[in-house]
């Protein structure tokens, strides 16, 4: 059986150890010259690794354990919800020193959206933001909601689909404890490739498929396996790239154009020490920077800070140069953590725009209202030749992470090998 995997990202990399190991002739053909997607650890930036992208194992039963332990890597516990600091403008406090009236709205924001996972299915289809607004909360309410809910999910308020929340809650089995890899992702998947095949520089470009078989032709020239396993994200299929030959199935295409892909960004700062205090874990506020956390805080030299902003907030850092985004970035820590030295006492700044790599075209996948179905068509195979993995498949776990986008490199590569054992079985 010979399998070609398209991405050599976290789904791209399980796909292919599967197959790998189940005895196939696998090729991974990825378009970037490392592997990872928008898993990339910097080495450079500070004296430990600093993530570019994916940073956390989401979840204490996370497949990713299992991984990490394989691999002898060490895994440390980071609480970042349990001891969020909220800012309303001065610097960010622990919810037990916010007035009580903050404090309440906050717990109230979590426990509604927790909600979510019991709502009867008639009653989901629909924002996140109107969901809300149902449930008495008002436009400040939602301000913050989209800070602490909709942020982490690559989207805004506005756009992100009750259904879908309430869908993973209900399959969830990672549990809500938060991990960091301390060597980093790329030690982890550097183990997971070892032996495998991977052409670097190999960017599809038409996937040509019939009954017999797949012929990819990329930039490295072209490739034929007897089927093909896409973990291209879906901001990149939204594209036409690649172009399929015949066309995708019209229910694939809807799937693929009915989901939303936001911008991501991240703005890195090193300190020549660390400026804040040690049980400082995890920051948010209504400013364009929104959430901010410590880069390998358990480190106690990890003098580093990091803002993520998606959606509307990381398409206006993405608009402006990165030396003004960077500014931005500074005067907001400064003022949430009180202090007035900072720009003195940054030693590197950096921004990361996941929407200007052509590779990636923005963050993760978010359904929106009525969209409920796409997860698992995209998931679909097309006959026996094409398979589908990537975050924005999973149906059964929990998209936007590395585990799921794990186990759906795992679920495709299930689907090709039984694909392939039955078409045998029925030709001899």
């Amino acid at each position: 059986m010979r399998v070609i995997v398209l991405g050599a990202g976290a789904a791209g990399l399980a796909a292919a150890r599967r197959l790998h190991d189940a005895g196939a002739a696998v090729q991974t053909l990825e378009a970037r010259h490392r592997i990872g997607g928008r898993v990339w650890t910097d080495e450079t930036f500070a004296p430990f690794p600093v993530e570019y992208g994916a940073e956390f194992i989401h979840g204490e039963h996370a497949v990713t354990h299992a991984l990490a332990a394989a691999a002898g890597i060490e895994t440390i516990p980071v609480d970042r919800y349990e001891r969020l600091r909220w800012s309303d403008g001065g610097p960010a406090r622990t919810l037990d020193a916010l007035p009580v009236v903050r404090r309440d709205l906050i717990t109230a924001l979590f426990q509604a959206f927790d909600r979510l996972r019991d709502l009867p299915s008639n009653a989901l289809d629909r924002s996140l933001a109107d969901y809300l607004r149902e449930s008495g909360f008002d436009d400040e309410a939602l301000r913050a909601a989209d800070v602490l809910l909709a942020q982490t999910c690559c989207a805004s308020v506005e756009t992100l689909s009750c259904a879908d929340l309430s869908r993973e809650l209900r399959v969830d089995h990672a549990g809500k404890r938060e991990y960091r890899l301390r060597s980093g992702y790329a030690p982890l998947l550097a183990w997971h490739a070892s032996g495998l095949d991977i052409r670097f520089g190999a960017a599809a470009r038409v996937v040509r498929h019939t009954f017999g078989g797949v012929a990819v032709e990329t930039d490295a020239g072209v490739f034929h396996a007897d089927c093909c396993v896409v973990t291209i994200p879906v901001a990149v299929l939204q594209r036409g790239i690649p172009r399929f030959d015949p066309p995708l199935s019209a229910s694939k295409q809807w799937a693929i154009q009915a989901m939303r892909v936001e911008a991501a960004t991240k703005l890195l700062f090193r300190f020549d020490e660390p400026l804040w205090d040690a049980d400082l874990t995890f920051m948010a506020h209504t400013g364009l920077a929104a959430r901010w956390w410590p880069a390998a805080h358990t480190t106690r030299d990890a003098a580093v800070m990091v803002a993520y902003a998606t959606a509307s907030r990381a398409r206006a850092l993405d608009a402006l140069d990165e030396a003004e985004a960077i500014a931005i970035g500074l005067r907001e820590l400064q003022t949430l953590l009180g202090r007035d030295d900072l720009a003195q006492r940054c030693v590197a700044a950096r921004r990361v725009a996941w929407s200007a790599d052509p590779f990636a075209c923005g963050g993760y996948a978010h359904i929106p209202p009525g969209a409920a179905a796409a997860r698992r068509i995209l998931a679909a195979p097309e006959g026996a030749t094409l398979f589908f993995a990537g975050e924005a498949t999973v149906y059964d776990s929990n998209p936007q992470t590395v585990h799921g986008a794990i186990e759906s490199g795992w679920r495709a590569a299930d689907e090709a090998l039984n694909a392939y054992s039955s078409s045998t079985q029925i030709f001899r």
